[in-house]
């Protein structure tokens, strides 16, 4: 009985110790004990490992004295200054450990988590690249000579100094006008350049610098390379460049990676898009390594992984890493990563000392921690771009959600930088044909052409900014500059071969073609007393033509199938004979053969195709034609991920106001109506042109007296007969087509405002060449514009369901920038649309849209000359397919040979021939900045290639001295 009361008690007294015992460690669990790291780390090297200084963050310090590791291995609490200091170790794997109090009550145990733990899977034994870089706007921070003066003298040349006492220091400018300003700045230093580029330690981007892709036309987008790539290689003694960077812009045009890729270029470096590497194709199936970091000022703005030593390096890094150890498996990667460290005119900072630090603690511990380095993006891409590796794919293109800020932003500068970019390719064309006339390239007028096309895309992403009033100001100037001579090179040219035609009579009038195909339209030749002259072919018989109604002095005619990259002789006559037009005209609605049209506010309310037997029109809620006025609340490029839309602030429509059609014109050409209202901040004067030769009718749209209400936009309004229907638009050296060219991927990547979340399918307006078209199988309807960006969408209340082609006219709202300008754009605008209806067919809105912004161009000739050796009409150069457009032809970069580029541009794989004005003797195939790929066999007045679909493709022409 004794036994059995002595074993209950005991079991009581056990019960009561284990209750106690649970209740104590109930209370000493319910918060764990934290432990605070003084910066900068306190460490000592002990046992292989590193010992950093920490402390309890306890109530009383004096509550612990030591803790204990899973291994046995103790480290004493040390109390000092009220608090509970203990040495703990850097590197390692997480693990229990045991907290020895005062009492046995305050014992207590945890989990225990070094700040680097030792496991750090793919990456264990790879290395680490400190990527620094500066990204530069041309202007952005402040005015173009601040900012040249800021980055030649605070950035490039200290990290050139840098580099003089750290041989493992290395640095990236992203452009390659950086480097020529600081040449031009520090001459004597251009063979330190030249050193530190051979090693690798100081790269510059292949391009010019960092523009809208989709800004430029084609040629101007190729000399992005003549004046990065191809500049650097032939003033750096042969060094490659072997990547590009657009970094800031979140958006990429179709044809990018081609005009890279073909250029020698391997890498591009661009951000705001999901981090990772893609195989980035264009069209044609030519590709780029393009690698993002997702946006390229992470590392800089808010991680600061080095900013302090090498132990808070190891932390912040590895919480970064650790994410992609999957992908990096996944895609058979290298161990490499990158922490890019660039930010808008960042300065150098060298982080040697960390680096160093980073790499002891490694060395000393034997850790397999990745090893950290200076390093480039060119370097850091040579070590992932390894065979086996399987980057990810990436086609099609990305509409630019920026596009805002220079079309509709810019009118004006931006109509400048168009109308260089198509002219100075058609001055190179006829600057060459003059020199194959001369057999002579010495007035060829290189030196002058080359300064046009710099100026032309001198201008970048960085419109407005801090004094934004003065980098605008320039960016227009340099524009318009390139404008200018680009007509007077063309003008001098044509005057030039037009002296050695063959005009049997006087008052020749010489209508040239600068396109690469056969057409028709309109032509004007200034004379005095227009009205009292007619005019002829070379046959003598009568052509359309009637008076200008702006210009007394001033005839125009229309002039039928001008021979490609050519000209056709046309004569004036006194008198007053005229060839027949069957039309009927009434000062509001007109027939002829191709159109019936009736009009009425705001524009044309019927339009019937009497070729094709269908109304075109849809004219329920816009009139054809319509000018819109909407509110409009964004600011052209910022840190939003999807472009803002106008809204519906203070609306205004042509066709709310009155009715008061004018007919202001009426002839064998064409009939020509004006209306005019006052909107609230413009007098708007609106003019529709119906041809009689072809089934073309113009729109002219003056915005008067505009006095810059901030956040307003303009718009002008196609409304069709048409649901469901299938919109293309031409891009720099292709033709796009919603739902099918763009990246199928929301293309992720971070701004301010958040993701980059929305699909690039979804993204409109967008940035258009010269047309956008809308098809169905039954007509389709193409809308030349003189604008840069498009739409099709209606963008008001209750939108409608069928198409609306739009150009987007003006804009009047603010830079992004904090201190920046606004782009109000006061004064008088000019705008300037065409369109055509027809059967669905790539050939005719191709020719049509180009056509619209390529007028024919004429030389009067008031003496004849028949002892000129040139017949009344020829072409010079002419190609057998319609769809492959000559893009330019020059003289060679490197000596009087020519260059000829072609584009094949409805994605089909063609073999033309090219006719030619002399006998080839030789024939090489270059890449896009002339640098010879191979000898091809050639010979006679023509000359034959494969060229695949949407291929760009460079070829140098050798002719016979004779």
């Amino acid at each position: 009985m004794k036994n059995r009361i002595r074993k209950l008690k005991k079991g009581i007294l056990l019960t009561v110790v284990l209750l106690v015992s649970c209740i104590g460690v109930s209370q000493s669990i319910d918060k764990t004990i934290g432990f605070e790291y003084p910066k900068p780390y306190e460490y000592v090297q002990k046992d292989n490992n590193i010992l950093v200084k920490a402390y309890l963050q306890v109530a009383n310090e004096e509550d612990y004295k030591q803790v204990v590791f899973e291994n046995g291995r103790t480290s004493k609490i040390e109390h000092k200054e009220g608090k509970a200091w203990v040495w703990l170790p850097v590197i390692g794997q997480p693990e229990m450990i045991d907290f020895k109090g005062a009492s046995r009550k305050l014992d207590q145990k945890q989990l225990f988590t070094p700040l680097v733990t030792s496991d750090w899977g793919y990456f264990n034994e790879g290395t680490f690249h400190i990527i620094s870089s500066s990204h530069q706007d041309i202007a952005w921070m402040d005015t173009p000579e601040y900012c040249m003066h800021e980055r030649v003298n605070d950035i490039i040349a200290p990290a050139l100094d840098i580099m003089k006492t750290d041989k493992d220091y290395y640095f990236g400018m992203e452009q390659a006008l950086n480097l020529k300003e600081f040449v031009q700045e520090f001459p004597e230093r251009k063979n330190e350049v030249i050193e530190r580029y051979k090693e690798g330690r100081f790269t510059w981007g292949a391009t010019y610098n960092q523009p809208y892709d989709g800004m430029q036309t084609g040629e101007q987008l190729i000399r992005e390379m003549y004046f990065g790539k191809l500049w650097i290689k032939d003033n750096f003694d042969g060094v490659e460049e072997e990547s590009a960077y657009n970094t800031d812009v979140p958006g990429r045009t179709l044809q990018f990676s081609q005009i890279l890729a073909k250029s020698g270029v391997k890498n591009l470096f661009t951000s705001r898009m999901r981090e990772g590497f893609y195989d980035w194709k264009s069209p044609d199936g030519s590709s780029i390594l393009t690698y993002t970091p997702g946006n390229y000022g992470w590392a800089a703005m808010f991680y600061k992984i080095f900013d302090e030593d090498a132990i808070e390096a190891l932390h912040k890094i590895q919480n970064r890493v650790k994410m992609w150890g999957d992908y990096y498996k996944e895609h058979n990667l290298p161990p490499h990563f990158a922490i890019v460290l660039s930010n808008d005119a960042a300065g150098p900072v060298d982080y040697g000392k960390v680096v160093k630090e980073w790499n002891d603690i490694v060395a000393k511990t034997g850790a397999k921690i990745p090893a950290l380095r200076h390093s480039t993006v060119s370097s850091f891409l040579s070590e992932i771009n390894k065979p086996g590796v399987k980057f990810e794919n990436l086609e099609g293109d990305r509409p630019n959600i920026w596009a805002y800020i220079h079309g509709p932003g810019h009118h004006k500068a931006i109509t400048a930088s168009r109308k260089a970019g198509r002219l100075l390719p058609s001055a190179e064309i006829f600057g060459t044909v003059d020199a194959l006339l001369n057999k002579s390239f010495d007035e060829y007028p290189a030196e002058r052409l080359s300064k046009a096309f710099e100026e032309s895309i001198y201008p970048d992403h960085g419109w407005g900014g801090k004094n934004g009033h003065i980098t605008d100001s320039i960016f227009k100037d340099k524009l318009e500059f390139a404008a200018d001579e680009a007509v007077a090179l063309l003008n001098k040219s044509l005057g030039s071969i037009s002296e050695r035609i063959n005009t049997k009579k006087s008052n020749g009038v010489v209508v040239y073609n600068d396109l690469s195909w056969s057409r028709s339209g309109l032509a004007s030749v200034k004379i005095k007393n227009a009205a009292s002259y007619y005019v002829t072919d070379e046959n003598g018989i009568v052509v359309p033509s009637q008076a200008s109604t702006s210009d007394k002095d001033e005839i125009q005619l229309y002039a039928a199938k001008i021979p490609s990259i050519g000209y056709k002789t046309y004569y004036l006559r006194k008198g007053k004979r005229q060839a027949k037009i069957n039309k009927t005209v009434t000062p509001n609605a007109l027939m002829n053969e191709y159109y019936t049209m009736h009009l009425g506010k705001g524009g044309i309310t019927y339009l019937f195709d009497n070729k094709l037997k269908t109304e075109v029109m849809n004219t329920t809620r816009f009139s054809g034609g319509d000018i819109l006025s909407m509110g409009y609340n964004g600011n052209g490029a910022g840190e939003f991920t999807q472009m803002t839309k106008p809204n519906m602030d203070n609306y205004e429509k042509m066709s709310n106001h009155g009715d008061s059609w004018e007919l202001v014109a009426d002839g064998a050409v064409y009939t020509e109506y004006e209306n005019k209202a006052k909107f609230k901040h413009t007098s708007v004067v609106q003019r529709i042109r119906v041809f009689h030769q072809e089934k073309k009718i113009d729109f002219f749209v003056d915005l008067l007296d505009w006095d810059g209400t901030h956040n307003r936009e303009f718009r002008f309004a196609l409304p069709l007969n048409m649901e469901d229907s299938k919109i293309k638009y031409e891009v720099p050296l292709a033709i796009a087509e919603v739902g099918k060219t763009e990246m199928k991927q929301a293309p992720g990547g971070w701004a301010w405002g958040g993701t980059y979340d929305q699909k690039p399918v979804n993204i409109h307006p967008r940035e258009v060449m010269n047309f956008i078209v809308a098809e169905t199988p039954d007509f389709a309807v193409t809308m030349a514009t003189d604008v840069a960006l498009a739409d099709w969408i209606d963008p008001t209340r209750e939108a409608v369901d069928y198409t609306v082609l739009q150009g987007v006219l003006l804009a009047s709202h603010k830079s992004c920038h904090g201190e920046g300008n606004w782009y109000h754009q006061t004064g008088d605008h000019h705008f300037k649309f065409s369109m055509a209806s027809h059967k669905a067919d790539e050939k005719t809105s191709f020719q049509f849209g180009t056509g619209f912004n390529h007028p024919l161009r004429t030389v009067l000739k008031q003496k004849g000359n028949k002892q000129a050796e040139l017949p009344e009409a020829m072409s010079f150069f002419n190609v057998s397919e319609d769809m492959v457009r000559i893009s330019t032809i020059k003289k060679s970069e490197k000596d009087d040979k020519v260059i000829i580029r072609l584009v094949e541009m409805e994605g089909k794989d063609k073999q033309p021939s090219i006719g030619l004005p002399k006998s080839l003797t030789g024939l090489v195939k270059t890449n896009l900045i002339e640098e010879e790929e191979s000898q091809m066999k050639a010979s006679g007045n023509d000359f034959k290639v494969n060229i695949g679909h949407n291929a760009i493709e460079t070829y140098k022409l050798i002719f016979s001295e004779k």
